[in-house]
């Protein structure tokens, strides 16, 4: 019987340089967006803004000792 590995982390913040597409005065900042891979986290933000790519850390939850 095969087993289906599991990601030690499904999700990740992705972390994209922004300009908004509708604003030609907007200044470059940055927008952050959980998502399992970086192609879904671009076509949450794609539709309104001009996106580069900074960077990828896990997503973690709050831990309590």
């Amino acid at each position: 019987m095969a087993t289906t590995p599991t990601p030690l982390h499904p999700e990740f913040t992705f972390h994209f340089l922004a300009v908004r597409r509708s604003d030609l005065n907007d200044r470059p900042h940055r927008e952050s967006v959980n998502a399992p891979d970086e192609t879904t986290a671009r076509r949450m933000l794609a539709r309104d803004f001009v996106l580069l790519f900074a960077g990828r850390v896990p997503a973690q939850g709050v831990r309590h000792a």
